[in-house]
């Protein structure tokens, strides 16, 4: 999964902008999750509400987060969470975010005072042709990245996962999606960063005792994802 935002002020295309990067996605045959944020009250989803146009531009599942979350939970869940949750459910291989401008994901900026360190692209959301949202989407293609905590690169001289994400982003450091973390750990709603030692201990413990049960009898042979939730409570 990987995660790319689309962030600038009212009016400056960035919904438009977030509906045609998903299209383009969907072109290239992703599976596409979108998540919507507001400061405000979120309408159910309807015609002509944001959440609305992701949905029709072909995301899988759509989120809006406001001062509810859809699915119609009080309060707002932090974007972690929500990511990790997205995972669980239905991993898609990108996830499409529409705000949320002080998260460390990579960002198309529509709005120049918004560029931070973590600004893929400084665009004109209201003047891009099809051809530079294609161009966009290469781009998302090499530098989106998976929840910001799971990152690790062997031998990359790096230590932590924003300095990651940032050397990422800047062109310091390549992503390599298919060699990045395959255990995704959540400890009382937080998502864990893990290195590769523990990653592959954690894989390989759990691997070696679930394969020792007859999960046959439930229809189960293949292993491909496995979900344990713990209830740790004294």
């Amino acid at each position: 999964m990987r995660i790319l935002s689309v962030v600038g002020k009212k009016n400056s295309g960035k919904t438009s902008l977030t509906v045609r990067i998903i299209k383009e996605l969907k072109n290239r045959n992703y599976k596409v999750a979108s998540i919507k944020h507001s400061h405000h009250q979120m309408e159910m989803d309807h015609e002509g509400t944001d959440t609305y146009k992701h949905k029709q531009a072909g995301s899988n599942i759509t989120i809006g987060i406001g001062t509810k979350s859809f699915f119609n939970i009080d309060g707002a869940i932090p974007l972690e969470r929500l990511l990790f949750l997205i995972k669980l459910i239905d991993e898609p291989d990108f996830v499409v975010i529409e705000g949320f401008k002080n998260y460390n994901y990579p960002k198309i900026v529509t709005s120049p005072e918004l560029v931070d360190d973590y600004c893929m692209k400084l665009v004109d959301a209201k003047n891009l042709s099809d051809n530079d949202v294609k161009s966009l989407v290469d781009n998302i293609e090499n530098i989106a990245y998976d929840i910001l905590p799971t990152l690790f690169t062997k031998d990359c001289g790096y230590t932590d996962s924003e300095t990651i994400a940032k050397a990422i982003i800047q062109g310091d450091l390549d992503y390599e999606y298919d060699k990045q973390a395959d255990v995704t750990l959540s400890i009382d709603g937080k998502v864990i960063g893990l290195n590769e030692f523990v990653n592959k201990f954690l894989k390989e413990t759990i691997l070696g005792m679930l394969k020792s049960l007859k999960t046959e009898e439930y229809g189960v042979e293949d292993f491909n994802k496995i979900e344990i939730l713990i209830n740790n409570k004294e």
